[in-house]
């Protein structure tokens, strides 16, 4: 409204004015002629009140437009100062809280803008109190390579460059790093009026990588004694086992041999020692043997693929062929399913654990054996049952390498089987565990991913 009544003020002053000298001047010309005004005067006095008034009404027309226009821009330029202002308060906040150090610096080297942080960290390690308009010399000069480096990388910030330079500081006698970030800041020519740089102490980060770094190093050696020794290892167990074969064979051999030509000569006692020594041998030959095989399953890399369970339990029940005949065991294989495994781990697992069954069994009762598998959320659990001998339930350790919990006259066995189970199991990425009662039998369990087709596909959103 303010703008209307200026536009009605300038239009009636030009109204005024302009009516009034037309009056003025024809009243002028009347009285200097002598006579009174005549049509014609009348009328041409007339003519130019009405150029006056349609004058008039443009330029009231014209101003209003034009004081409309300004108070656009006036309003966009009141909007654009508040944003500036916002935006101005927001970048004061952001440098005040910010840990890093930042500056600005037009073309001559010289502050034009810092945040606390700088400023504390600048008397703290140049005991300079900076102040707007200072000089990068009057701030580093006295240290003069910090001056040089500083001076080098701002040529490249003024040249248009933006770049990172990680420096190091003496502070006390401890290394300090501090990551720096170059940047120009164009003018209104569109060429660099100045720059800035943001300081990051990345100390704790540095020696985080060279603390990294040393434990890669000293892991990579580990890792390369370990693969040494593991071979080493690897050659021991084969000659050892080679070795030790042979000696036990001949131990073997003779004390049979003195069993047939001089048993009759033995007393009871002397009977006694040959059949120690000769099953001690056969003891030792087993071990080794299990010994080898846990070897080379752990040593084995394995082709993990689909592969079918129920294939891999029938291959396991026809090595075991004989010792199922003897012991008059019947086995009942429910449908297995197919998973990721490898099929020679697959085979060993039910072989182990379906000749434990056989062996463990209860005296004067053929052992009823049953092998099942159940679909879980992400893996497939399977089970081999028995009507064996059974053991307590807190004996979970069974599966430690060597351990048994019955003794050598009652069953045979070195405690390698379940051991290597373990093994595989693991690496195949499940788990094993047992459920028993003594006197009422065992159940094995362990679980198996499942086939990458049986895995469940996640739901998009």
């Amino acid at each position: 409204m303010a703008s209307l009544g200026v536009a009605w003020r300038i239009t009636g002053i030009y109204t005024a004015v302009g009516l009034s000298w037309i009056f003025l001047s024809s009243m002028a010309v009347w009285i200097g002629v002598g006579e009174p005004p005549g049509l014609a005067s009348l009328l041409e006095m007339g003519k130019g009140c009405a150029f006056i008034l349609v004058t008039a009404f443009m330029l009231l027309v014209l101003l209003r437009r034009w004081e409309g226009e300004l108070n656009r821009r006036g309003e966009a330029l009141i909007e654009s100062n508040r944003e500036l202002t916002e935006l101005n308060t927001r970048l004061s906040g952001i440098m005040r809280g910010s840990q890093d150090l930042i500056a600005a610096w037009d073309r001559n080297k010289r502050l034009t803008a810092f945040n606390p942080r700088y400023q504390a960290v600048c008397w703290d390690f140049f005991e300079r109190d900076v102040k707007v308009g200072m000089s990068a010399e009057e701030v580093f000069g006295h240290v003069p390579e910090k001056y040089r480096l500083f001076s080098e990388c701002w040529d490249r910030t003024l040249a248009g460059e933006s770049f990172v330079q990680l420096q190091s500081l003496d502070v006390d006698g401890d290394m300090a790093w501090f990551e720096t970030s170059y940047g120009s800041l164009p003018g209104p020519d569109g060429l660099p009026s100045g720059g800035f740089h943001i300081v990051r102490d990345v100390t704790d980060r540095v020696r985080a990588e060279e603390d990294r770094r040393t434990h890669a190093e000293k892991l990579a050696k580990t890792v390369e004694t370990l693969t040494e020794a593991n071979s080493e290892l690897e050659r021991f167990a084969y000659v050892a086992s080679h070795d030790l074969q042979e000696p036990l064979r001949t131990i073997a051999c003779f004390a049979q041999l003195l069993e047939r030509h001089y048993g009759q000569t033995l007393d009871d006692r002397g009977r006694q020692y040959v059949e120690l020594v000769t099953s001690g041998a056969i003891r030792m030959h087993s071990l080794i043997n299990d010994l080898l095989a846990y070897s080379r399953t752990t040593r084995s890399e394995g082709r993990i693929e689909i592969v079918s369970a129920e294939s891999a339990c029938q291959s396991a029940l026809n090595n075991l062929r004989e010792a199922i005949d003897s012991g008059g065991a019947e086995v009942i294989v429910e449908p297995l399913p197919e998973v990721s495994a490898d099929s020679v781990m697959l085979i060993q697992i039910f072989q182990n654990l379906i000749g434990n069954a056989i062996k463990y069994r209860k005296t004067g009762i053929a052992p009823h054996i049953r092998v099942s598998a159940q679909r879980q959320e992400r893996h497939w659990q399977f089970s081999v049952s028995d009507n064996g001998i059974g053991f307590d339930p807190s004996e979970q350790d069974v599966f430690e390498l060597f351990r048994r919990l019955h003794p050598h006259s009652s069953y045979t066995g070195t405690g390698v089987g379940l051991a290597i189970c373990k093994w595989i199991v693991n690496r195949l990425g499940g788990h094993i565990w047992v459920e028993s009662t003594p006197g009422a039998g065992s159940t094995f369990r362990f679980t198996l991913p499942l086939g990458e087709a049986q895995r469940p596909v996640a739901a998009h959103a």
